[in-house]
This record gives structure tokens, sequence and C-alpha cells, in this order.
């Protein structure tokens, strides 16, 4: 959330003796571009720190402007950016990600087509899959009663990791889909959004910014 007190008293002078309303104008174009240019900042954090394999994350990236209307409070005044996102706020504050069951369900390289940055394919989706065999269900879609055709489990013995697996090349290859071996990990706190809004938070960034609004509804003013 951005509010903005200022000790730049020539310019509120100026747009009191002019109009009351000023002050508040030039408050709700100040805050809207602190708020925009830290909504800016965050996608381009997001888009570093991040392999986006999809829109959801960049869309989900928020922004509420404030409108301007007669007579409210500069107190009530503010603009807000942040995200819709579920599990955007622990990857900005760091944090533990627990398994909701038993294993958390990791996606294996070559469930990706060979490669971190790819999507999962259509076909090894967890709700794809369908029933695995020697596998209790615990992430497919409820009711899915499809018999996962070629996906087994093996419970991590013999020198392997617990996992869900696919026979390839005639039946002789193995190879992993998701990695079951993890029951929780680490996350490092990336703060895409307060590195975002560090900058514009600023005082002296909010000086400017308000300066510049102010002498423009002043200039406005026949």
């Amino acid at each position: 959330m951005f509010s903005i007190k200022t000790d730049v008293k020539g310019y509120i002078k100026k747009m009191d003796k002019i109009s009351k309303e000023l002050l508040p104008k030039a408050i709700v174009a100040t805050v809207n571009t602190a708020a925009r240019g830290s909504h800016a900042r965050a996608i381009k954090n997001i888009e570093k720190d991040f392999t986006l394999r999809n829109e959801y994350t960049r869309e989900s990236l928020m922004i509420w402007q404030s409108k301007y209307k007669k007579g409210r409070s500069i107190d009530r005044i503010n603009a807000q950016v942040g995200s819709i996102s579920p599990y955007l706020p622990i990857q900005e504050t760091g944090g533990v990600i627990r398994a909701k069951r038993r294993r958390i369900p990791v996606p294996t390289v070559f469930s990706r087509g060979g490669s971190k940055r790819s999507v999962i394919q259509k076909r090894f989706r967890l709700r794809a899959m369908g029933q695995v065999a020697g596998f209790k269900q615990q992430y497919t879609k409820k009711g899915n009663k499809r018999r996962g055709k070629g996906f087994f489990f093996l419970p991590g013995k013999g020198g392997h990791k617990p996992g869900i697996f696919i026979r390839r090349a005639g039946g002789m290859q193995l190879r992993m889909v998701r990695d079951l071996s993890l029951r929780s990990y680490r996350l490092r706190p990336t703060r895409w959004h307060s590195k975002a809004v560090e900058y514009f938070s600023k005082r002296s960034t909010m000086e400017r910014i308000f300066i510049h609004h102010a002498e423009k509804l002043l200039k406005g003013v026949k």
C-alpha cells in the first residue's frame, strides 16, 4: 500500500489557494504512479527469478489504483500492488513447503521433455496419469478409475529414489516421471515484491513524483 505525507509546503499552499481539490488530485496521481512503477518492477523480478512455464504467475500480479473522488479525505487515498497467487507469498518471504499428503510429487526433467524450463508434458500430468500400478492413489483426480498405461510406482529400494516410473524402449528402460523422495523443501526468500516496492516507497522518490504531478496540475489551471 502506498500513502504520502509530504512537506513540500510551497506546492501545497499554491494548490490550496486555487482549489481544495488540487492536492487530493496530486496525491491520487502520485500513489498511482508509485504503484505502477512497483508493479512493473515486480513483473521484471518475477521474470528474472522464476522459470515461467505459463502466464498464470505473471498475470496473478495485480494493481489496484486509486480514483479521485471529490471530498474524500487524503488519509483514505491509497493504491495497492500485490498478487492473487497462492504460492508467491512464500516465494517472497521464504519458508518450508510441506507435502499436503505423504510426499511432494516433483516432476522430473524427463516429464518436461528434457528441459527444466519446459512445461510438463500433458500425459505426465498427475490428473492425466490415471491409476498408477503399485501405488495407492493420492494425487490423481478423485474418482479417476482409468488405469494409467505404462505407469508404475517403485518404493525407493536398491539405490533409487521412490517415484512414479514409465517403461521405455520396449519395456527395458525405466524413466522416472515423478520424484517422490521429498516430504518438504525449503525455499529461499526472493523478495520479488518488497524489492520492487522499496524504491518507490522512499520519501525522496515519492516527493519527486508528487512535485511532478503538482506542477502539471498547476500548469493546467487557467
